[in-house]
């Protein structure tokens, strides 16, 4: 079974269907996606909790949910570690399920509490409680029973993890539903997990891939193993007229910070030549900082926005580049200097911050290709609607661009693709990312033709790498005392995971 880079977004239906066809009776093969998934499940529930679990809560169906809920707990279990189950509606009831449930750990203390007594744990504090009460299979509504051990759970202490999907959320259900911090589905993304009404029971979302043979969708979404084309040697014949030349306008004396971001993150993401152009009043801080790059001060107006009169300069120096990179800490009143610049640009155009504004989008139609970075303010400023991915497919398809919608769950599409990216997460709620991932689709987007990709597959590699070098940086320092930058040390490292 073979890792996928990308798997399909599928309703319960159709995922069941095409997990039954796969398995067609083989029990052995179960029991390995069983446990794969299961193992799956607890490495994300580890990582998210940051240490070894003492005390684990199952809360549990008859069936293989709940099966795969005690799994994850028994593989995150230690030596010294107690697991308390919670059956909803009785004991395991198909063969697979008690088989699973007959698994033990040395030195891993089990037991069970019944159903009726639920509240009474709601006095204890538990490092880890997963949901596996309900599965795919489930069709609302909800019995009384299960609404009221819901409604129980709601007081449960600790990090809780929702194994394939919250229970209560289904192909026809948005809850009520179990709560869950983290949400990992199983084998692909099931589409009731994007609803909008699913979000507050969802937390932050991750999907495990068990090699199960899916097959391509329009919609779906990226694994760590579309970082591939990153973890290949360099030709041995490149130079650095091959790995991109890229120019970067940003910046104003104001907020300048926004520039140098988008620079040192595009110089850590690969490509060989940036020039960067910024306000003259820290051109000489920012070339001292990043020597590698090339540095053009300009003039500034009163209000420290770059001057209209730079633009003949900028126009020069874009004249070879494959990419441009325009926007960021520039304020709303360079959006004419912006237009002005971009009408020009023949080459590939990534639009941030405060380059997104309509009357920007209409003067760039002669760009080779142009990559818009909105969070949900922006992309209401751009399109007047609300930020949803069906709203940001017809942007992109009425304005023939790639959008990236940042949010919780990142999305990028063309406007018939839509690519989820399930990775990264609150720690990139910090000012600066966005200049960050501007930096990091620039630069591959400029390398483009040397890494093999196509512009849209260029950006969702940018876009994932970017998610994934955040999980490094939760994983390894925290999401709290870190500065937005530290991401930047995370690029190497998950290329060589």
């Amino acid at each position: 079974m073979s890792n996928s880079a990308r798997l399909p977004v599928l309703s319960c239906v159709e995922a069941a269907a095409a997990e039954a066809a796969f398995i067609a009776g083989d029990v052995a093969l179960s029991w390995k996606l069983m446990n794969l998934a299961a193992r799956g499940v607890a490495d994300e529930a580890v990582s998210l909790l940051g240490r070894k679990p003492k005390r684990i809560l199952v809360l549990a169906g008859k069936g293989n949910n709940g099966a795969d809920a005690f799994l994850a707990a028994l593989h995150c279990a230690r030596r010294g570690t107690e697991i308390v189950a919670v059956f909803a509606e009785g004991g395991p009831a198909r063969a697979q399920a008690q088989r699973a449930w007959s698994a033990r750990k040395p030195g891993v203390r089990i037991g069970v509490v019944a159903a009726a007594n639920l509240r009474l744990l709601a006095a204890h504090e538990f490092c880890l409680i997963f949901d596996g009460i309900l599965g795919q299979g489930f069709h609302s509504p909800l019995s009384a029973e299960l609404r009221t051990f819901l409604r129980a759970s709601e007081s449960l202490r600790g990090l809780r993890i929702a194994v394939d999907l919250p229970s209560g959320l289904g192909d026809d259900a948005t809850g009520p539903a179990f709560r869950a911090d983290l949400t990992v589905s199983i084998g692909c993304l099931k589409r009731p997990l994007l609803a909008p009404k699913s979000a507050r029971f969802v937390g932050r979302l991750r999907v495990l891939d068990i090699g199960l043979p899916l097959g391509e969708t329009e919609e779906a979404c990226v694994t760590a193993t579309s970082l591939t084309p990153l973890r290949r040697p360099r030709r041995a014949r490149s130079d650095k007229r091959h790995q991109g030349r890229l120019l970067v306008v940003g910046g104003s004396d104001r907020m300048p910070g926004a520039v140098l971001m988008n620079t040192a993150a595009a110089l850590r993401a690969g490509v060989a030549l940036v020039t960067a152009c910024l306000p003259e009043s820290v051109r000489a801080k920012a070339a001292v900082a990043y020597p590698e790059a090339m540095w053009r001060g300009l003039r500034t107006e009163r209000d420290g926005r770059v001057a209209s009169a730079n633009l003949k300069e900028i126009r020069t120096l874009l004249a070879d580049k494959d990419v441009l990179l325009i926007g960021s800490g520039m304020g709303e009143k360079s959006a004419k200097l912006i237009g002005a610049v971009a009408t020009r640009c023949s080459a590939d155009l990534v639009l941030d911050a405060d380059a997104l504004r309509p009357s920007v989008i209409a003067a760039s139609r002669q760009a080779k290709v142009r990559v818009l970075l909105p969070h949900a303010g922006e992309f209401k400023r751009l399109s007047g609607r609300d930020a949803s991915v069906p709203a940001a497919r017809a942007y992109a398809r009425k304005t023939k661009t790639i959008v990236v919608l940042k949010g919780p769950l990142t999305c990028v599409t063309d406007g018939t693709r839509v690519i989820h990216i399930p990775f990264g997460g609150p720690v990139l709620a910090r000012g600066g990312s966005g200049d960050l991932l501007a930096g990091i689709v620039a630069s591959v987007l400029a390398r483009r033709h040397e890494l093999g990709l196509t512009p849209f597959d260029a950006v969702v590699l940018a876009t994932t790498w970017h998610a994934r070098a955040a999980d490094w940086l939760r994983e390894t320092h925290g999401e709290e005392a870190v500065r937005t930058t530290d991401l930047l040390a995370g690029l190497s490292p998950v290329l060589r995971g």
